[in-house]
């Protein structure tokens, strides 16, 4: 087969996976653009981008699932030993999330590490209890997933991917037409979203038979018990944790800026923006797992290239061009000194989905020769990095967002790097 029609047939399998991401990532600029044109704005928009990032956090052991559930689905024995584990740790991370609703622990996590001003905790307490069941459902969802993309059923996980959507349209056009309470509003549709999605893809995991796949004997190195499965995913459910709790540990950063304040509404909407087109490329990781027997590194390497660099082409446009002020007015409604700040991110982090691309890509290599711990250690080297650069640029006199921004973005590069590394030293000693 010619390295064209390879390309091709990567490029068919990803489309169906990637609109899945989209459809979830799409949700971040739709409930900033409500909350726009809601009550209080600049106070709701803070109060969302706040309790998501200690709702990730929560989330953040769980996010491998989906990775996990590709790579162990060819035996019945490893299906059924990360399931236990799914309901486990899913159900964990939700009551770990409860547990931050409580005022005088949220005093602690919110108030005294993020640095959350007295008057958006309640706000942001209400989002959080709004949210309790979203680690378990998003565990649910992707341990589903897992085993469509693996059995090949990828349009299944583009169509749950549109229910979701569209649940989340849905409360939040309801929300906008009753003028309701944005920071309410805005919770109902990311746990709404999820659920409905988590529901329609079991539905069609089981409808396909994703759930009974032919079993494959030869593969002794996949774990068979929970005990097993525990010892694969922790480098992995560590990974998320170091960068998302880096990334809850940022908002902390941002709120101490000088522009504190609005620093905190424009952020998460400048990066709910980049995290529409950067998170289209992340199931360039399940491509690679899946394919990594079947076609040459190299071709599964241009891939990812080409698929970042058109992501980021795209995003480039979109901030960088001259109708994007008004575009930007519309998102965030007419609040000029928040555009203001908006704006230098978006083309700061131009180049952020061919970073993901690349990151992503990688980390499949890895995951599919089982060598975990080194993207544990990746994730570690950016976590350090992202919050050096963003800490010592806010202490300078930077915006708050541009100085998360420039974190971000260097932290990545340092952990891609350290990430191609770990996976060149094997084939170097070998």
């Amino acid at each position: 087969m010619s390295r064209n029609r390879q390309l091709i047939q990567l490029w068919q399998q990803f489309i169906p996976l990637s609109l899945s991401d989209v459809s979830m990532a799409l949700g971040d600029p739709l409930t900033t653009t409500t909350l726009a044109h809601l009550p209080d704005p600049r106070t709701n928009i803070a109060a969302i981008g706040v309790a998501k990032a200690i709702a990730i956090f929560c989330e953040s052991p769980i996010i491998m699932l989906l990775h996990a559930s590709n790579a162990l689905a060819p035996t019945q024995a490893s299906r059924r030993a990360l399931w236990q584990f799914t309901l486990i740790a899913s159900g964990g991370m939700s009551l770990l999330l409860a547990l931050t609703t409580i005022p005088a622990i949220f005093a602690i996590v919110g108030e005294g590490w993020l640095g959350v001003s007295p008057s958006l905790s309640g706000t942001i307490r209400s989002t959080l209890s709004i949210v309790i069941l979203w680690p378990l459902a998003i565990g649910w969802r992707r341990y589903f997933q897992g085993l469509l993309i693996h059995s090949g059923d990828s349009n299944a996980v583009a169509q749950a991917g549109l229910i979701r959507l569209l649940v989340v349209g849905g409360i939040l056009m309801g929300g906008f037409m009753l003028k309701a309470n944005g920071a309410v509003v805005a919770g109902m549709s990311l746990v709404w979203g999820v659920i409905a999605e988590a529901v329609a893809v079991t539905y069609l995991a089981r409808k396909l038979g994703a759930t009974k796949l032919p079993e494959i004997v030869s593969t002794p190195e996949l774990p068979q018990d929970l005990a097993g499965v525990w010892k694969f995913y922790a480098p992995l459910g560590g990974t998320m944790m170091l960068g998302w709790g880096a990334r809850a540990a940022l908002v902390g950063i941002v709120a101490r800026a000088n522009d504190g304040e609005i620093a905190l509404a424009a952020w998460p909407a400048a990066w709910g923006l980049v995290l529409v087109i950067a998170n289209s490329t992340r199931m360039v990781q399940q491509i690679i797992i899946r394919n990594r027997k079947l076609l040459p590194d190299r071709v599964l390497i241009l891939f990812a290239i080409t698929v970042g660099f058109g992501c980021s082409l795209i995003l480039l446009s979109i901030s960088g061009t001259p109708v994007s002020e008004d575009a930007l007015g519309w998102f965030i409604g007419n609040d000029r000194d928040l555009i203001s700040r908006v704006r230098p991110v978006l083309l700061i982090c131009a180049g952020m989905p061919l970073l993901v691309s690349l990151q992503n890509a990688v980390q499949g290599f890895l995951v599919s020769e089982g060598r975990t711990w080194g993207i544990n250690q990746a994730a570690g080297v950016g976590a350090i990095v992202m919050l050096g650069v963003a800490y010592f640029g806010t202490q300078s006199g930077q915006n708050g967002a541009v100085a998360a921004a420039l974190g971000m973005i260097l932290g990545v590069i340092m952990e891609i790097s350290y990430l191609f590394y770990s996976w060149q030293s094997k084939l170097i000693n070998n």
